[in-house]
Order: structure tokens, then C-alpha cells, then sequence
């Protein structure tokens, strides 16, 4: 290129971006709603950040189904595993204060950490909580928080016994419970725990009024969104909202309720590079580091607390978020000063759909339908559904008695990792109890063929478990395993034995 073309690249480049169209809002207003009505969702909150400004919102549907109340920009939203960036940040502060290091061993901070392999546990960096490396599969440990009584240090410590099947920093496996932990090395490091640091330290600066951590603040509070499902995932049951769940076992891998307005000056903070205001929020290479792949995944990779995706040449830093009746999203491009929300409070995935239209909007030609992509994939998720189920159905085997009667089955069983569950014998009916989430995984028995019985638990989102018996020589019961499909939470590795 001769000297000419190059003086002039940068004034055609202006040219170019001053002549690009700006998005049709109005078109895409039509076209959220009609997201919300081909994805049946129940309630959904959607932002555009632009060059640090959130220069349009709007809220679509319902707060609760069953009233009037609209979802708005300002709707509370509990936002689920999008609070991992938040963690990252929260570790980021802490490493430009000098308090920490990103190659610092964990046990250096938490000496109670532990894995089952001594090599890892030793070796394992502040920076590898961040980053779903650890060498435990996707979503292991999950049942340890969900609905239980455990605080985070027994969660952890009984974590640290379930065995790993992959390559420590080498493979992929999603970690929610390392995030817990990257929570309890924040509360130990900065000496306040992890809801007060994520307030004051976070949620207070960028001016993020309406943001919580505790859900307990929510009964207090208006225009809160609640969480919807399908009773046991029936794609044939009606979607009905639901109590929020505390989890607070969970704080640093979820936590953070919010709203588009406040998640918008967030996301601005990370469309700037990490400034705000000019002045940096967290140092620059900070930023470069929570924003690196640290583990490449086919073109994809996984930053500090967010994932790193490529989208029409652009680098954009990403982070979903699913929980029982919420699932939400959120893309920000640093290069484009851009950031998209998209807050759900239904099961369906119309948040990938807004995120994926408004990034083609800005990015792309604009005329990306990922709605029309997604209709026929769910539907095809659907037909496996319901052949699985009714696969199940036909391989009953009618007419069959159990093995041991109620009485034998009753007693106190207990899994190494997970803890202790009994069965009672109410008036001649089974009721199977998982002690440490007793409110969520209570439930009767029903005989369902030879020594497998139906399991009808209380929680309304996860479908009904099958329990099937196991005996010793003398045919006395000796445990039990439990077959409930879930791709969240692992079932099949829980072995109760009879204690």
C-alpha cells in the first residue's frame, strides 16, 4: 500500500462507520415479541450498551404468569451463573491490590483446600479455580449446593473426595463448586465475605442500585421477576412460577440478582476495557488476563469467570446463566464498545436468540433468524424427550412384586460424598428423604417393577427419580441406586448403602 492509501485508511475507515446503518430498533422490538410467543417464554428483559450508555431496553411479558405485572428494565432477575464473572472480578481486585496472585497456589490462601490427587492439590493456581480446568467432569459436586444444608466449607470438603476423570488444565469440565471455593478464598483474603465484597467493592462503585445478593432482600422489594417451570420438566405441563431458592452454598458460582439497567453499567465497565469514567476500574492487565483464553475449546475458550468467542472477526466475552425456572445471557465486544443482555425468567432459550440477533444487528449483515434456527433443534430436543420417556413406559414390566416389603427398605443409608438419606414407613407407603436437601428431595415411593420404585420428590423442576434396591447373599437390603435423568446434576454417581 503506497503512503497515499495509508494516510487516507483511517478517514475511510470514519467514512465507513459513519455511512454503517444503525440497527432497526422498531424491527427488532417486532422481533423480540415474536420470540416470546414461538419460544413460549414466560418473561424476558433485554438491553443494548453502546459506547458506555445503555441506549435501549425494554422488558416483554409477565413477572409471574399468573398476575398482571409487566417485566420492565428494571425487573429483578436472578442471574445465576452469570455471577462467575463477578467472582473473577472480585479475585481481579484482590491481585491489583497485591493481595494475591493469579499463580498463587490456593492452599497458599486456603490451606483446607483439597482434590483426591495430591499432585493437583498442591499445584492447583488461584487462576485454575477460574476457568473450568480442574479435572473434574461438568457440574460434579453440583448436588452438594443444590437445596442443601451444607455451608461452603463442608461442600468443598466433601468435593474433595470425588474422584477426577480428567486431565488436570488439559480438558474441558465445567466446575461450578470452584467457583465456591475462588468465593471462600475472596472472603479469606479480603476478610469480608463474599456478598459484602461483591456489594461494596463492585455493585456500590459502578452505581448498580438495585443489585442483590441475598434473596431474602427480594420480599422487600418490587418488579422482581419470578423463576418459571414445568412440573418434573413435562413439556406438556403448564409453566407455573415458583419460590426463589436461597442457595447461598452456591454464592460466587451464582448469587447475583439484578436488573438490564444496573447489568448494563457492568457490561459498559468491560465493553471499556475495564474502565469506567475514563479511569480504570481494574488494571488493564487484569482485564488481558480475566479476558485470555486460558483453556482453548475448538475455537472457543475459557477466560476468568467468562468464555471467549469469536463472532464476524470479533473477539466477544460471554456468560450464560440457567437455574430452575431463569435462563439468561449476556455478550459483551470490547472492540465495538458493545455489550447485549437478555434476562429470562422461563426455561427456554430466547435469551440465545435476542443475544445472537442484536450481536448480528451490530456485527454481522443483520439478517441472522435465530429463532427460525432454534425452532426445529428444539423441536428435534423435544421428540428425544419423549421418546426416552416413553421408552421407559413400554419396558415396564407389569404384574412384578418387590423383593423386600416396607419395613425391610426402611432405615438410614448413607453416600460417601453426598451424606445421608432415610426411608420411613408412612402407614405402609415409602418416603424417601435425602437428609441434607430434605425440603427438595422428599418424596414417596411407588413400585414400579421388580425392586425399582418411582420416586415422586418435591421439587418442582427435576423430573421423578427410580430407585432401584440392592441386596446381599441373604437378600437383605444392602442400598440403593437412583436413575433421575437430569443433565445438571449428577444422580447416577450417588450409591447409598444401608448403614
Amino acid at each position: 500500500m503506497n503512503r497515499k492509501l495509508i494516510l487516507l485508511s483511517p478517514l475511510l475507515a470514519l467514512s465507513a462507520f459513519g455511512q454503517q446503518k444503525a440497527p432497526d430498533l422498531k424491527k427488532l422490538d417486532a422481533y423480540i415479541a415474536n420470540a416470546m410467543t414461538q419460544l413460549d417464554q414466560p418473561g424476558l428483559a433485554v438491553g443494548i450498551v453502546k459506547d458506555g450508555s445503555l441506549v435501549w431496553s425494554k422488558g416483554y411479558g409477565k413477572l409471574d404468569l399468573a398476575k398482571p405485572e409487566p417485566v420492565t428494565a428494571n425487573s429483578l432477575f436472578y442471574c445465576a451463573s452469570m455471577s462467575k464473572a463477578f467472582t473473577a472480578c472480585a479475585v481481579g481486585l484482590l491481585v491489583d491490590e497485591g493481595k494475591l496472585d493469579w499463580n498463587d497456589p490456593v492452599r497458599k490462601h486456603l490451606p483446607e483446600f483439597t482434590t483426591p490427587d495430591a499432585y493437583v492439590t498442591e499445584h492447583f493456581m488461584v487462576k485454575d479455580l477460574l476457568c473450568h480446568r480442574s479435572g473434574w467432569i461438568t457440574f460434579d459436586g453440583d448436588l452438594l449446593w443444590y437445596g442443601t444444608k451444607y455451608d461452603q466449607k463442608e461442600i468443598l470438603a466433601r468435593h474433595g473426595n470425588e474422584p477426577m476423570t480428567l486431565q488436570f488444565r488439559d480438558e474441558f469440565g465445567y466446575s461450578n463448586l470452584m467457583f465456591i471455593a475462588a468465593a471462600q478464598l475472596v472472603e479469606r483474603v479480603s476478610g469480608m465475605t463474599w456478598d459484602r465484597f461483591i456489594t461494596t467493592r463492585i455493585f456500590t462503585p459502578l452505581g448498580m442500585e438495585r443489585s442483590r445478593v441475598e434473596t431474602a432482600d427480594l420480599a422487600t422489594m418490587t418488579d422482581v421477576a419470578l423463576p418459571h417451570v414445568r412440573k418434573g420438566q413435562d413439556p406438556s405441563a403448564q409453566q407455573k412460577s415458583m419460590p426463589y431458592q436461597s442457595l447461598q452454598g452456591a454464592d460466587g458460582a451464582c448469587g447475583v440478582i439484578s436488573t438490564v439497567t444496573d447489568l448494563a453499567k457492568w457490561d459498559a465497565m468491560w465493553a471499556s476495557e475495564g474502565a469506567v469514567n475514563g479511569k480504570p476500574f481494574i488494571k488493564p492487565e487484569t482485564f488481558g488476563m480475566i479476558t485470555t483464553t486460558h483453556l482453548a475449546m475448538g475455537g472457543e475458550g475459557a477466560g476468568l469467570g467468562w468464555f471467549i468467542e469469536q463472532n464476524n472477526g470479533h473477539q466477544v466475552i460471554t456468560h450464560s446463566g440457567g437455574m430452575p425456572g431463569f435462563v439468561l445471557n449476556h455478550a459483551v465486544v470490547p472492540e465495538k464498545d458493545l455489550a447485549v443482555i437478555a434476562l429470562g425468567n422461563g426455561e427456554s432459550s430466547s435469551v440465545f436468540a435476542v443475544t445472537n440477533k442484536v450481536l448480528d444487528l451490530y456485527l454481522g449483515d443483520g439478517k441472522a433468524d435465530p429463532v427460525a434456527d432454534m425452532v426445529p433443534r428444539i423441536k428435534r430436543r423435544d421428540d428425544r424427550n419423549a421418546k426416552r420417556l416413553a421408552d421407559r413406559l413400554s419396558s415396564r414390566v407389569p404384574d412384578t412384586r418387590p423383593s423386600a416389603d416396607v419395613p425391610n427398605m426402611s432405615g438410614t443409608y448413607t453416600d460417601k460424598i453426598y451424606g445421608e438419606a432415610t426411608i420411613v414407613d408412612d402407614l405402609g407407603v415409602p418416603v424417601l428423604s435425602f437428609l441434607p436437601a430434605s425440603e427438595l428431595f422428599t418424596g414417596k415411593l411407588t413400585h414400579w417393577h421388580y425392586d425399582t420404585w418411582k420416586w415422586e420428590h418435591n421439587d418442582p423442576f427435576l423430573e421423578p427419580g427410580y430407585v432401584t434396591f440392592n441386596f446381599d447373599t441373604d437378600h437383605k437390603v444392602t442400598g440403593f441406586k437412583i436413575d433421575l435423568h437430569s443433565p445438571d446434576f449428577h444422580f447416577w454417581k450417588l450409591h447409598f448403602e444401608r448403614r
